[in-house]
């Protein structure tokens, strides 16, 4: 009876080790392999140009590392880039938290009616704005007008699938139609900020340049690297942290904000009822203690994603420029590895990214868990 079910225990283990076979030797050939390979590549003088003779080097990839300026000025953008996950987190609790609020009313009839009248309202303004030359507010007030429509009659559910409908939208379609409206001659924003400006009588400020500009909030130039007040306004850094920001407020972390505001007892909210707590203090006392490990996993699941982005919104908008200031660390992996050809130098460049992400999330865990409270 011993001998019978080790032969079924060796026949169950032979077959969960055909059933696991593909996918382990898939990770060691497609994920393990090149992380090792990588690893050794970041010692040696590895290049693709036929020239040049792979030796091993040591740590001299390291070394120049720390005295590399362009690496250094690479970081500061990514660092400056990652100033938009806080806005951004921001913005996905207050987003979830408006959107976990009934916004429907229950007739349909009701429902309908209020859509008409928005309908209405819709088709009078454009018309209206059209008329008088103002295309740009025209297309923003249909906008509105649309989602308020679609808001009225599919209620919360209509609103949580207009916000996170870009995340289903290829990322370089997206980054395309930002370009168009980035664009300082015709583009819509700088259209809608001309006639705002015209508004307020402030017509006679300059408007940005967005992508084609250097210059920044903190007036920081790009190589050579100096502070300067000429410097100082919206440039293409800015502008790749609004879309940035646009992107993040309605994606994942709406969701998760969403699914952790579901997740709190109702109790907690009518005994803050009875007792009389008003809106911030109910959210100060229950809603963010009882979202902190959300939020948690959000902050270090950002900050790591932070310090790898910036690749396909470079790429495909500015190519790294003007003058380097979009150039991120995973864009200059990219521009030393595959057009200056050099594998070892993009390799320790690549290996001083992960260690520094790996410090900074062993820092949130040791020092950001410990306000956190799992119930």
């Amino acid at each position: 009876m011993g001998q019978l079910r080790s032969r079924r225990g060796r026949r169950n283990i032979g077959a969960a080790i055909c059933f696991l076979a593909p996918n382990f030797l898939g990770f060691l050939l497609f994920t393990a392999f090149p992380v090792a390979l990588s690893l050794g590549m970041s010692f040696t003088n590895w290049s693709l140009k036929p020239t040049v003779t792979t030796r091993f080097v040591g740590l001299r990839n390291y070394v120049d590392l720390v005295g590399d300026r362009h690496f250094w000025f690479y970081l500061y953008n990514t660092v400056y880039f990652m100033l938009g996950i806080p806005i951004g987190i921001a913005g996905s609790l207050l987003l979830a938290m408006g959107l976990s609020r009934p916004l429907t009313l229950r007739s349909m009839k009701k429902r309908f009616l209020l859509g008409g009248i928005f309908l209405g309202m819709m088709l009078l303004s454009v018309g209206l704005l059209g008329s008088m030359g103002r295309t740009e507010s025209a297309l923003w007030i249909g906008i509105l007008f649309a989602a308020s429509i679609i808001g009225v009659i599919a209620g919360k559910v209509g609103f949580r699938t207009l916000f996170y409908l870009p995340n289903f939208t290829a990322g370089v379609a997206v980054f395309l139609l930002w370009m168009q409206l980035y664009n300082p001659h015709f583009g819509l924003i700088n259209g809608l900020l001309s006639q705002l400006l015209n508004l307020v009588g402030l017509g006679h400020l300059e408007l940005p340049a967005w992508l084609s500009s250097t210059r920044s909030l903190v007036g920081f130039l790009p190589l050579p690297e100096s502070f300067n007040s000429t410097g100082v306004g919206l440039g293409a850094r800015e502008a790749i942290m609004i879309m940035g920001i646009w992107l993040g407020v309605g994606g994942n972390n709406m969701l998760l904000y969403l699914a952790g505001l579901s997740n709190i007892p109702v109790e907690l909210y009518e005994s803050a009822d009875i007792d009389g707590a008003g809106l911030w203090a109910r959210f100060r006392h229950i809603t963010w203690p009882q979202l902190a490990p959300t939020t948690f996993f959000i902050v270090v699941m950002s900050t790591i994603g932070g310090l790898q982005g910036g690749f396909e919104m470079a790429r495909v908008m500015t190519e790294g420029g003007p003058a380097g200031t979009t150039t991120t660390l995973s864009y200059y992996i990219y521009t030393v590895g595959f057009e200056q050809l050099d594998l070892g130098y993009a390799s320790a460049i690549s290996w001083f990214l992960f260690l520094m992400i790996l410090g900074l999330t062993l820092m949130n865990w040791r020092f950001g868990n410990r306000y956190v409270g799992y119930s």
